[in-house]
């Protein structure tokens, strides 16, 4: 049988491309119309489009930065413009404050002088009511010069007690003391009453030697008869005996600055303190100078020295 031969495989016939049928062409498609196969883009043209992608994106991107920058600016804007307002209403309001401290200032100035001018006037006024204090105590103690006072009396055991009557306790008194006084050495007599219970007479006499006299009479009248000093029962008094004390009468303020005193000689271990024509003494011991007490700052000096 004889041998067919085929033809071989990979002849090495290129393959065409075409349109497969003819008649699916476009009618007005001219019979010579060759179809043309798709290629890939070249290089330089992928190159083009992704250049351009890449500019819109920049583009993009400054347009965004620059809508920023623009709120940015505006936000700074308005900042601005309000920080100006505050600044002009601060501005307005130092210039307020400085004038009213300006005000203050001159105000206070003024109140100042007013009140170094016052201080002034006050111690001056101080001074002078200082010197009119003195005065009167100097009027005083001399309205007292000439009277004594009998204290630690018991009270009348009558209700309407006569001046007679008290006369006659201050003649017993003296009598007491051997300096005898007559009535017509008495120029004014009462007596005054006190809480406790006691009494005391106050007797102006006509005279300040008959004063002396009696204090004298009635000091050493103690001194010799120290275990029985001047009571009640010495003058005659009914009733329980006490002690009576014959002083002169002293002025309210030296009342007061004689108690002090007092005090202060116990408290400083001084060991006298008496009165002399309304003036206050007081000595450490026997044989030492006296000092005398003329205001409350003498005694407080004392006790810091």
């Amino acid at each position: 049988m004889p041998k067919t031969l085929r033809s071989p495989s990979g002849t090495g016939v290129p393959n065409v491309m075409s349109e497969n049928d003819v008649t699916s062409l476009d009618p007005e498609t001219p019979l010579d119309y060759v179809g043309r196969r798709q290629k890939r883009p070249r290089g330089d043209d992928c190159e083009s489009s992704s250049q351009g992608s890449l500019k819109h994106e920049l583009l993009a991107m400054l347009a965004d930065w620059k809508k920023d920058q623009d709120q940015t600016l505006n936000r700074l804007c308005v900042d601005i413009s309000e920080l100006k307002a505050q600044n002009a209403n601060i501005q307005t309001t130092s210039y307020e404050l400085e004038k009213s401290m300006n005000f203050m200032s001159q105000q206070y100035e003024v109140i100042k002088n007013k009140l170094i001018d016052m201080e002034k006037q006050k111690k001056k006024d101080s001074e002078y009511i200082a010197v009119l204090e003195n005065r009167l105590e100097d009027v005083e103690k001399r309205l007292k010069f000439a009277v004594i006072e009998i204290r630690n009396l018991p009270s009348p055991q009558v209700k309407q007690e006569t001046q007679r009557e008290q006369i006659n306790i201050v003649q017993k008194t003296c009598e007491a003391v051997n300096v005898p006084v007559s009535e017509s050495d008495i120029k004014n007599i009462y007596r005054l009453n006190n809480k406790s219970g006691a009494s005391t007479i106050v007797t102006e006499l006509t005279s300040v030697l008959t004063k002396n006299k009696i204090l004298d009479g009635v000091k050493a009248f103690n001194k010799t008869n120290n275990k029985n000093k001047l009571s009640s029962s010495t003058i005659g008094l009914p009733g329980p005996s006490v002690a009576i004390y014959v002083t002169e009468s002293l002025t309210n303020r030296g009342r007061k600055l004689f108690a002090l005193a007092r005090d202060a000689t116990k408290t400083l271990d001084y060991k006298f303190c008496w009165t002399s024509n309304g003036r206050i003494f007081m000595r450490k011991a026997e044989g030492l100078s006296r000092i005398e007490v003329k205001e409350e700052a003498d005694i407080e000096k004392l006790k810091r020295n």
